[in-house]
This record gives structure tokens, sequence and C-alpha cells, in this order.
């Protein structure tokens, strides 16, 4: 099961509402939904598309005046979403994919620039 944070913590992260997949349950938890986020630093769009209880985690990064694609992560296998920073000027998560033999740490700053850190390390 992926460790994802609650949706309150998605709010206060990414400062907006998320569009989720499926508004037709009140009853269905945040975890087993779909949910889209689409939100700016200034500087770059990010469109976040979060399925927790699946593991999957898609973030778009376009630049804000061109609308040039700058990044496109698609990921199905997150095991965990960490919230590294949450502050008004200041947001970064790490995640982390864990495969046989290595784990995959990501690094995503949000605020106040975007920027992207990939790490491989081998468990084995």
């Amino acid at each position: 099961m992926a460790a994802f944070p609650e949706e309150h913590d998605f709010l206060s992260l990414f400062e907006c509402e998320p569009m989720l997949l499926d508004t037709t349950s009140k009853d269905l938890p945040f975890y087993y939904n779909k949910a889209t986020y689409r939100f700016s630093n200034g500087e770059e769009d990010f469109i976040v598309t979060l399925s927790p209880s699946y593991g999957e985690v898609k973030i778009q990064v376009t630049h804000r005046t061109s609308n040039r694609l700058l990044s496109l992560l698609d990921l199905k296998r997150v095991d965990k979403f960490e919230i590294k920073s949450d502050k008004k000027d200041h947001s970064v998560v790490l995640l982390t994919v864990v495969n046989e033999d290595y784990q995959q740490m990501i690094e995503i700053d949000f605020k106040p620039y975007f920027k992207q850190i990939f790490k491989e390390h081998f468990t084995g």
C-alpha cells in the first residue's frame, strides 16, 4: 500500500482545490479517488494528478509565458509521497519508488522555482 499524505495536506501544499475523477460518491475516500491539481508559482504552471491507491503520480510542468513543456513525470508505482517543505515561499516533495534491487528518489521543488532531482540507490 502506497504511503501518501492526507487530502488536507495536498490542499495546503498546492494551495488549490483538486478536480476529482469520481464526484458522484461523497463517501469515496480521497485515497481511492483520482485528483488533479492545477496551480502556478508565477514562473511555471503545474498539473499534478494523483491516484494514491494505485501509487500513480503525474506531474507536468510548463513555462508560464511560452507554454513550453519543461518536465513530464509519469510514475505508476510510487511507494511513498512525502512533503518535505510546505511554506508560503518554499514547497518540496520527495517521491520514492522501490524496486527489487534499487530505490529511486525524486525530489521536486514547486516554489520558489521548479527543480527536479532524480537519484537511484542500490538496495541489494
